[in-house]
């Protein structure tokens, strides 16, 4: 839900604050940045503010007014320097009321809804450990409104010996009695991949009408939005991912990101400049530093940063995406320690997107080293590269220090289900992460 409320809040904020200022005929340029203004300090805010990740009861509803309260200050603060306009600051108090009004609006909503539905019952067909790792997913996420009442397995004896712990319901061949004792409305199969005659004869006579089933690894990419990487096969993946993208979108994305490349240039040119002179100040050195990553079909590319290290100690084997480079590394140029936490280095890879070495969103390009490790033990890897690299990613706003197989399962799941939308929210919750200074480079 919080990615619901997100995307609901960033729509919430672009509209109020769009029609607020309709009235002062500003020029479309000052009006998106008072419109991207908005959307990135309030959403930063409130992601510091901890609202999306802990939002309970009358505290969620004042932490949520105070997370307004101090964006809009903020944005009051700039409005008026940008327009010149004394009424821009009481718009802008408008402005925030209203949105507060509608935020609040929508989560009354949502609390009134789930309330009114009714808590499902889940069977789990299988208690190894698929069906105990889905379960445990399912008991992690109460907003879903599941209850699993119990498993079953063919080999109930011995998962009873093993772990007392595991409410085994019955035989498969019991489907039909548990599902009518239990009231079970949702069915999880959970067992290996090309199931015995016998047991998928059972579940076809068992689950009567009504009741849904989902495979395993389809619902745990519904609930947790990436893929379970250990189960992936050809043909999995062939259905999923390999499916012919409209033109449209591939041409929209393109143009979006030169869009979105030359915009964020133009707005930080001021910053770059400075860390391009205090780069070359600090040692006399080039200011950028190329290092070789993997791009779409797995073709190399040079991608550009800004040098952040002394040259004398840059070396093209380190690897950023592993953390390698700490706070206190002796090797990094004291000035540069504030474009590493708020990824000022990585403002150059904008170029690499205008080449189309890159797209702004997409899985996060890996030195050649990594990819071939990588390709050689985690199967299907080089599937994360059918897509251009991106200079953020789902993998990203998600999680900062994946394993390869996390990695991997958020790309995946990002290839299958891209569309625009979705890359503008991706976008703009990086920007909020890179802003509150938690982002990291993997």
């Amino acid at each position: 839900m919080n990615y619901i409320f997100g995307t609901v809040d960033t729509l919430i904020t672009a509209l109020v604050t769009y029609m607020m200022f309709s009235g002062f005929s500003l020029e479309w340029k000052l009006m998106l940045l008072i419109v991207l203004g908005s959307i990135i300090i309030l959403e930063s805010v409130l992601v510091s503010k901890k609202v999306y990740a802990d939002f309970k009861g009358i505290k969620g509803y004042l932490k949520l007014f105070e997370g307004v309260a101090i964006a809009f200050s903020i944005m009051s603060v700039i409005a008026f320097i940008m327009v010149s306009v004394p009424m821009a600051v009481i718009i802008l108090v408008f402005n925030a009321i209203l949105i507060y009004i509608l935020m609040s609006v929508t989560r009354i909503t949502y609390a009134i809804v789930n309330k009114l539905r009714r808590t499902k019952n889940v069977l789990i067909v299988g208690a190894g450990q698929d069906g105990k790792l889905i379960a445990e997913e399912i008991k992690q996420r109460p907003d879903l409104k599941l209850n699993v009442v119990g498993f079953l397995d063919d080999n109930m004896n011995n998962i009873e010996d093993e772990d007392a712990s595991i409410n085994i319901l019955g035989l498969t061949c019991d489907s039909e009695a548990v599902i009518k004792d239990n009231n079970v409305k949702l069915v999880i199969v959970a067992v290996k991949s090309r199931m015995d005659s016998d047991i998928l004869t059972d579940l076809v006579k068992g689950i009567p009408l009504g009741v849904k089933v989902w495979r395993m690894y389809r619902f745990y990419e519904k609930i947790t939005k990436k893929f379970l990487v250990s189960k992936m096969s050809v043909n999995w993946l062939f259905y999923d991912c390999v499916r012919k993208r409209a033109l449209l979108y591939a041409y929209l994305k393109r143009f979006c990101d030169i869009i979105a490349s030359l915009t964020i240039l133009l707005i930080t040119s001021p910053i770059m400049l400075i860390a391009a002179v205090g780069i070359k100040l600090s040692d006399l050195g080039p200011i950028f530093f190329t290092q070789t990553r993997m791009g779409k079909f797995g073709q190399p590319f040079k991608m550009i940063k800004f040098r952040i290290m002394y040259q004398d100690k840059v070396a093209d084997d380190f690897d950023d995406d592993v953390n390698e480079i700490l706070s206190d590394d002796k090797r990094m140029i004291p000035f540069c320690k504030i474009l590493r936490k708020f990824h000022i280095d990585e403002l150059p890879q904008m170029i690499n997107v205008l080449r189309g070495d890159m797209s702004i969103v997409g899985p996060r390009p890996v030195r050649e080293e990594v990819y071939y490790e990588n390709k050689e033990s985690i199967p299907f890897w080089e599937c994360r590269n059918w897509v251009r690299p991106g200079w953020c990613g789902w993998q990203q706003v998600n999680v900062n220090e994946p394993t390869a197989e996390q990695r991997m399962g958020y790309d995946l799941y990002y290839i299958k289900h891209q569309n625009l939308v979705w890359d503008i929210y991706i976008f703009l919750r990086y920007i909020c992460k890179v802003v509150l200074g938690k982002a990291r480079g993997k």
